[in-house]
């Protein structure tokens, strides 16, 4: 009969237990982060249409002929290069901030629903990711 060679004794590693955030909102299948996330993202997507975002875009446009067919462009107001309307966005001059609760609710609807188009500047996706990214830095 042969034995089978011992191991060295290790201690298992105790597993670490983090606690569930506690899901209250919308039937109890969403936490608060995420109830306010879609909050967010919808008002964000409704502020695409709002008018004073619409003038911003058309100050800074120019269009031409390709063909057949009339192309727009947008000037980015930090690189000054030009590019088609997938490729550049509207950005507050001032952070809107962000909305954690619905006592942030109305200062987050004023500051993103502004009527003052200096306020305002078209930028590429690359030139506002990088504004963002200092805002975030120095917040």
């Amino acid at each position: 009969m042969t034995r089978k060679p011992q191991l060295p004794f290790t201690k298992k590693a105790k597993k670490v237990v983090v606690p569930r955030v506690a899901r209250t909102r919308n039937g109890n299948s969403e936490t608060e982060s995420q109830h306010m996330g879609k909050i967010r993202s919808a008002l964000r997507n409704i502020s695409r249409w709002w008018k004073p975002f619409q003038q911003c875009l058309n100050a800074v446009s120019r269009s031409h002929t390709v063909g057949r067919m009339r192309r727009v462009e947008y000037q980015c107001a930090i690189c000054q290069d030009w590019y088609n309307r997938k490729q550049v966005e509207v950005n507050h001059k001032h952070a809107v901030g962000s909305l954690k609760s619905y006592n942030d609710l109305p200062g987050f609807c004023e500051r993103l629903f502004i009527e003052d188009i200096s306020l305002l500047e078209v930028v590429c996706i690359e030139c506002h990711l990088s504004i963002t990214k200092e805002q975030r830095k120095s917040s």
